[in-house]
């Protein structure tokens, strides 16, 4: 990791959810100066098991040995597919971080249910 470089990288994922069949990530890498260096988008199935792929897909789309850390918005998407952030990490061999918004009591009474 290049910490001390005045570049430094992150990709950051997000996820834009319409309720249809298909939900689309989109990566955006962001230098340390807050400039946008790089973007690539993937598609993921609503009520998939792809999303941990598609976020490994967007690492190997961009090709880039320069980006430090992932950051990843929420794992659970797209009607409960979801990002296993340890095996993102293990694919591309960078760090990940996974955010949340709100506090949850889990979802494995939802998850067994649907």
């Amino acid at each position: 990791m290049h910490l001390a470089k005045s570049g430094i990288r992150v990709l950051g994922i997000a996820e834009s959810y319409s309720g249809r069949e298909q939900s689309t990530l989109a990566g955006i890498v962001m230098r340390k100066d807050l400039r946008i260096d790089g973007a690539a988008f993937a598609r993921v199935t609503v009520g998939g098991m792809d999303a941990t792929d598609a976020v490994i897909g967007i690492v190997t789309d961009l090709a880039r040995r320069d980006i430090n850390l992932i950051m990843i918005s929420g794992s659970v998407i797209a009607w409960y597919n979801i990002i296993d952030p340890a095996a993102v990490q293990d694919a591309t061999g960078l760090p990940v971080i996974v955010t949340t918004y709100e506090e949850s009591e889990g979802l494995a009474e939802d998850i067994r249910r649907h």
